[in-house]
């Protein structure tokens, strides 16, 4: 069936070029590259259903008997290209708790996942960028912020733009605690939001704000602008001072909002 539809994307192109001189090699490379990596993953045969199922049956049997990565690894290099993207994206999911448990970071579990991703869904990817972006250049190292508030809400953005675009995904759970992290660490840092203030000092510095204000004047519809909106009005009913009752409700209660929003 797939080889079908690889042969009908080659014929459609063939046939607008009928009448014409053509070379068929470089016509057949047109279509390769109009399908883009779609094409790429219809030239493969998959596997018949009953013969993924077993794979996955086998697979699921190393994950939960704790088998050795390796050997998980190589069962995943030896039948993942003969899988339904779905079903490479369970097994990726699978991987990256298994590893969790064996205690792998982050880094550590991209390390192990990377070969593999390219036969995963979009969102799959998507998910793996993410946390690609942030093993390249972490938030925090657990005891200070090792970024600038702007970029840390940036980072809330793309998280909130991969979860708009895959709102039933099955990345969206593990990419909303992120999410909430973020704008936790942009609002309250590590639990000290006096970080935000001159020295000595409660009152916000205008630079932490015009961050907040920037995001709002650049994703004016976002759940983040939101967010920060409300943050600003507690602020301002508290004006400016990080130790007002308005501001300390907002931090007590920032998961509930975020979670009223997605």
């Amino acid at each position: 069936m797939l080889k079908i539809i690889i042969v009908a994307i080659i014929s459609a192109v063939l046939f607008v070029g009928c009448g014409n001189n053509i070379d068929l090699n470089d016509e057949i490379d047109k279509a390769k590259e109009i399908a883009g990596e779609k094409a790429k993953e219809i030239i493969q045969d998959k596997l018949e259903e009953s013969e993924q199922l077993k794979v996955l049956k086998d697979y699921y049997t190393f994950i939960q008997n704790r088998v050795n990565e390796d050997e998980i690894l190589n069962f995943l290099k030896e039948n993942i290209q003969g899988m339904d993207e779905f079903r490479v994206d369970e097994m990726l999911l699978n991987l990256e708790n298994h590893l969790m448990v064996k205690g792998y970071d982050t880094k550590g579990i991209l390390e192990k996942i990377a070969p593999y991703i390219q036969n995963a869904s979009d969102e799959l990817r998507s998910y793996f960028r993410i946390w690609e972006v942030e093993v390249e250049e972490e938030v925090t190292d657990g005891e200070k912020l090792n970024l600038p508030v702007y970029k840390i809400i940036d980072r809330a953005i793309a998280v909130e733009e991969h979860i708009e675009k895959y709102p039933d995904g099955k990345t969206k759970d593990k990419l909303k605690e992120l999410y909430i992290s973020y704008i936790k660490l942009s609002t309250q840092g590590l639990g000290n939001p006096y970080i935000f203030a001159d020295e000595g000092e409660s009152h916000i510095k205008d630079e932490i704000l015009q961050s907040y204000k920037d995001t709002i004047q650049n994703y004016p519809d976002s759940i983040t602008a939101e967010v920060l909106r409300g943050y600003l009005e507690d602020l301002e009913k508290d004006n400016m001072e990080l130790n007002g009752n308005n501001v300390y409700y907002f931090y007590e209660n920032v998961d509930r909002i975020i979670n009223g929003l997605i």
